[in-house]
């Protein structure tokens, strides 16, 4: 099956004029310019490229990879990854460059972190490079501007992305759980490390964190830190923390939207002489090999997972589409479930989630199951992502930069 919907004839001749066209079209369709109305079908998605954003080294990327070349050759699609290093505007050039390729892929993936798929999807209005958005869907403010998938971008076909406020809920829970067995309902402080302070990820589990600590007023969170993903900065931001100790509440909780950062709360506080786990309680996010690993010794409480498999997801939905099981318009945006993992159950999301990456199982077969479900359903039919949290929430938190100066 080919994917096709209705384009316009002012931007059928703007895109003629750039020479992009003829790879894209059947040359039976070139007669038709003239019409009232063109059918461009895409070519059959073969060739895709992801976009990943950070380095193909690090772990979370690496699991995403796998899960993503594993699904991809299940279903005979040839996956390319493209890899920016956590630079922004190597990011918005190499999209850019994919794109513009004399023999472009059928399909580019690209995540929203930063905001950055703005400027990718308006370089797939002028090339006609189908998109799809993974792991950080558009804000609400950059849907207010940008429209839905095949609305306003043409080309933009979905986005697919983990429960991320549910994710950010459920870590917290575990925390607040673990707390009240350790001490109680005695006061503490509670620490955040987020990633981007505009990624739809971070926004959403933070808001889930905050939806948790309303059942617990004993415990507060004092400090926002927004750490980029990454250990150093997580790490400084802990260390220094720890270090001014300028609370009137002892520190309790430290809560990771990475179990990366997670884990560099954990090193910080060994190295000021607390204990992870007992002193304080950690949670992270992402199941992780290392972030598993510290489940095991108790010194992180949480992670909640499932996030590696987005780009995965995407390629199953698309293959769906191809197969004729769900119609192009039904991709829009998709929303999973995420799993939860703790020290006491380190193993269960295996029970959880059918993490196909981690057994090295292709998700080409979750094709089939994708036709069972209705055209608003996700793939792990869970609710669509809580915004019980009133949208000004984050604007009172205290949100500083790890690196911020002494």
């Amino acid at each position: 099956m080919r994917l096709t919907h209705l384009l316009y004839p002012q931007r059928f001749l703007k895109m003629a004029r750039v020479g992009i066209v003829t790879t894209l079209i059947c040359p039976t369709l070139l007669a038709h310019q003239a019409e009232a109305e063109s059918t461009i079908p895409f070519k059959p998605i073969k060739h895709v490229v992801f976009l990943n954003p950070g380095h193909a080294t690090e772990t979370f990327w690496a699991q995403m990879i796998k899960a993503a070349s594993t699904t991809a050759s299940s279903l005979g699609i040839t996956l390319e990854i493209v890899n920016a290093k956590r630079n922004t505007d190597e990011f918005i050039r190499l999209g850019k460059q994919v794109m513009m390729r004399q023999d472009p892929p059928d399909l580019l993936i690209i995540t929203n972190n930063h905001g950055l798929a703005i400027p990718i999807l308006a370089t797939s209005d002028a090339t006609g490079v189908p998109v799809m958005i993974v792991l950080n869907s558009l804000s609400p403010e950059q849907h207010k501007i940008e429209g839905k998938p095949l609305g306003r971008h043409t080309y933009w076909l979905g986005s697919v992305s983990p429960d991320h406020q549910q994710g950010g809920h459920d870590t917290m829970q575990a925390l607040i759980e673990r707390h009240h067995k350790v001490y109680g309902k005695s006061e503490g402080a509670v620490i955040a490390l987020v990633g981007g302070l505009h990624d739809e990820a971070s926004r959403l589990r933070l808001r889930g964190v905050q939806d948790a600590l309303r059942k617990a007023p004993y415990l507060s969170v004092d400090r926002t830190f927004q750490a980029n993903w990454n250990y150093e900065d997580a790490f400084k931001a802990v260390d220094r923390y720890v270090k001014r100790q300028d609370s009137s509440l002892p520190l309790r909780s430290i809560w990771a939207a990475s179990d990366l950062m997670a884990i560099a709360a954990i090193d910080a506080l060994k190295l000021n002489g607390l204990r992870p786990g007992e002193d304080v309680i950690v949670a992270g996010m992402g199941w992780t090999r290392e972030g598993t690993d510290h489940l095991r010794t108790g010194e992180m409480e949480a992670s909640a997972g499932g996030d590696a498999l987005a780009t995965a997801w995407a390629l199953v939905l698309l293959a769906a589409v191809q197969q004729e099981v769900i119609t192009p318009e039904a991709l829009g945006t998709r929303y999973y479930s995420m799993g939860l993992a703790t020290s006491a159950a380190p193993d269960s999301y295996l029970d959880e989630i059918p993490m196909e990456v981690l057994s090295l199982k292709p998700m080409g077969r979750l094709v089939e199951i994708v036709a069972t479900l209705p055209n608003n359903a996700a793939p792990f039919l869970p609710p669509p992502p809580r915004q019980a949290s009133p949208a000004g929430t984050l604007e009172h938190e205290s949100l500083a930069s790890a690196t911020e100066e002494e």
